[in-house]
């Protein structure tokens, strides 16, 4: 989807930046202590193998497991973010704001896979945070736990993309707004 992409759209980005700070996102993000902004950066590239852990987990503890209900919620909902691309072209806020945003040990990583696996730009809404929560509804079947676990998962996950400034806080809400309605048009009534 990233060859999509023409050029930035100025007036949606400065929206976006306006609403971040507005609601102080940067500022947040310096005042992290370093603890937190490397648990939030680890969970920020922990989506990764949160694919096939949650798929393992949901095949596991879950009573009514479909494998092919599990592929199509999440596939549909990185389809959805990384659909929009056309439509939405924006930068990601890293490439408005000097420095990074946190001190953290586990930044290098991230950025080391962003600049050498990502598309470059930014989706609205995020990939990251409408998968990791299509994921964790998914465990609402395997019990309480399982899905606050998950939740939290999740929340961290859209934590380090925002606060590490990878995405803007309305592609992180945006991308919930995606995986729970991939997930009302899957889950068989």
């Amino acid at each position: 989807s990233g060859l999509f992409y023409v050029a930035p759209m100025p007036r949606v980005e400065r929206a976006l930046h306006a609403l971040d700070r507005r609601l102080r996102v940067p500022e947040i993000a310096r005042r992290a202590p370093p603890a937190v902004a490397d648990v939030l950066e680890a969970a920020y590239v922990a989506v990764y193998p949160l694919t096939l852990v949650g798929l393992a987990l949901y095949l596991i503890l879950s009573p009514t497991a479909d494998p092919d209900r599990f592929w199509t919620l999440v596939l549909a909902t990185d389809f959805a973010c990384f659909g929009c691309l056309p439509w939405i072209q924006t930068r990601t806020p890293r490439a408005f704001e000097p420095g990074d945003p946190w001190r953290s040990r586990l930044r290098p990583l991230n950025l080391l896979i962003v600049h050498r696996a990502s598309i470059q730009v930014n989706t609205f809404p995020s990939g990251h945070t409408a998968e990791a929560l299509a994921i964790a509804l998914l465990m609402l079947e395997a019990g309480p736990w399982a899905f606050a676990a998950l939740v939290a998962v999740a929340a961290a996950i859209s934590a380090g993309a925002v606060l590490g400034r990878y995405h803007y806080l309305a592609d992180a809400v945006a991308g919930y707004f995606v995986a729970l309605g991939v997930w009302i048009v899957v889950t068989p009534r």
